[in-house]
């Protein structure tokens, strides 16, 4: 029963992990890094397209979506309490 319960609605005991399956387009990251990205609020942003990293000119396009939620850090969503 490999990464099935016994019973349903169970979670398993113990350390759990979780293999990803093979990359979708557009997949986007932002990365926290005050010093390093100090002049996009530090924030590095990052996209890749099967597989592979955007282009730059891809990457410099992100800042400025996100700067309308400056006040929220520049990340649009937030965590549930």
């Amino acid at each position: 029963m490999s990464g099935q319960h016994e019973r349903k609605g169970t979670p398993p005991s113990g350390p759990q992990s979780f293999v990803a399956g093979p990359p979708k387009n557009g997949v986007q990251f932002m990365v926290k890094d005050a010093r390093k990205y100090a002049s996009t609020g530090g924030w590095g942003f990052a996209q890749f397209n099967d597989g592979k990293p955007a282009s730059e000119a891809v990457h410099n396009t992100c800042f400025s979506c996100h700067e309308i939620v400056q006040a929220r850090d520049f990340v649009f969503n937030q965590y549930a309490p």
